[in-house]
Parts: structure tokens; C-alpha cells; sequence
């Protein structure tokens, strides 16, 4: 049954949540800045600032920053504003975040807008959606089986946050994107209707794989 009263982050579950759990454990031990685009509510910004980094929430949602700012602040500055036209510093975010919010963005800006953020030896990290094609009906099909199962025992938390729908572009658009704007960076499209990409920024004299 689905589940809309509120509860501590860590009792809720949605299928962002599913995937942001595996991507956060690719935070480098060094990390001490993030950068989360697209905040929403503020729970993977909160996730961030746990584990002791000094974290910028953005969105340009302003109920969903107010909310965010009405659970927990400790650690984490929030700001409402649209990424691509808030003046933050580039190079500077030793992690960089993007949960469920680049799939109504143009891909490559979106991506390049990522890079620049990201501070060099730093780390990009995205749980993104993507338009389903005929080569993923198998998949689909065993994910609305594995969806079904997952929401009877965990309950669906929903953000409450704006939806936009559907993406621009496919997973194979984000495959092929991803490998030529961030090479070396980790694409994985996931059962549950998300992929996820991680990327580290060459540090200075590193070279790009």
C-alpha cells in the first residue's frame, strides 16, 4: 500500500531512493563539497550532509525547497534557483548530483552543465530516467513483476516534488552521450526504470581514459 504520511528518510523508499542508495557509496572518502541538482525536498541532500559533506540543495521548485528547508538544514544551504542560470562557482563541488532530474533537460547541456560544476579529481553522480525503446520490453516487463513486489513489502513514499514526463531522450541516448561528454564514466541501466552514471573529473595532468 502506498504510503504518503511522512516518516524518517530512512523508512522511505521510492524507486529514486532504490538507486540513490547504490550510487552514494561512490563518494570518495576525500569529498568535502556537493552540489545537489534538482534537490527536491532535500533527502539526498541530507543523505550527503550525513556523511559530512558541505552540501548546496538547488531547485527551482519553491515548495519543494521550502519543505526541504522545514526538515533539516544541518550541514546543507539551500537554493531556489534553475542550475543552468545560477551563478555557482565552476570547478568547485567535489560531488555533483543529479536524482531523477536531467530526463526534461537537453542531454548534452544537462551533462555539460554537470562537468563544469564538478571540481577536477571530483565526482558526478546521477540516478536519471529515460525513454523505454522496443529492445527494452523484456525488461520492462520483469520490472513491473519486480515493482509490484517491492512496493507490496516497502510501501511507495512519494516526494511530492514536480514531475515532468517524458524524457527527451533514451537510454541509449544517455549511453552514447555519457561515453563521449564524461569518458570514462560508468553508465548501468537498472531494472527499475532508472539508470545510473558515475563519472570522476580528471584531476589536473591526469589523462582522460
Amino acid at each position: 500500500m502506498d504510503d504518503d504520511e511522512p516518516k524518517p528518510d530512512g523508512k522511505r523508499w521510492n524507486l529514486n531512493i532504490h538507486y540513490q542508495r547504490v550510487v552514494v557509496e561512490e563518494i570518495p572518502e576525500t569529498a568535502r563539497t556537493a552540489l545537489d541538482v534538482g534537490c527536491g525536498e532535500g533527502l539526498f541532500a541530507r543523505t550527503l550532509a550525513a556523511r559530512g559533506l558541505d552540501v548546496t540543495g538547488i531547485d527551482e521548485d519553491a515548495e519543494s525547497i521550502r519543505r526541504a528547508r522545514a526538515q533539516d538544514t544541518t550541514g546543507i544551504t539551500y537554493l531556489e534557483a534553475d542550475v543552468f542560470e545560477a551563478d555557482l562557482p565552476r570547478e568547485s563541488f567535489d560531488v555533483v548530483s543529479a536524482i531523477a532530474s536531467l530526463h526534461d533537460k537537453d542531454l548534452e547541456a544537462g551533462l555539460e552543465r554537470l562537468k563544469e560544476l564538478t571540481a577536477p579529481g571530483g565526482t558526478v553522480l546521477v540516478v536519471g530516467l529515460a525513454k523505454a525503446t522496443w529492445r527494452d520490453i523484456p525488461r520492462e516487463m520483469a520490472a513491473s513483476v519486480v515493482d509490484k513486489a517491492q512496493r507490496l513489502f516497502r510501501g511507495y513514499w512519494h516526494h511530492g516534488s514536480p514531475c515532468a514526463w517524458p524524457a527527451s531522450h533514451t537510454y541509449i541516448d544517455v549511453k552514447r552521450e555519457s561515453a563521449r561528454l564524461m569518458p570514462g564514466s560508468v553508465f548501468s541501466q537498472k531494472l527499475l526504470w532508472r539508470y545510473t552514471l558515475v563519472w570522476t573529473k580528471p584531476a589536473p595532468g591526469a589523462l582522460e581514459s
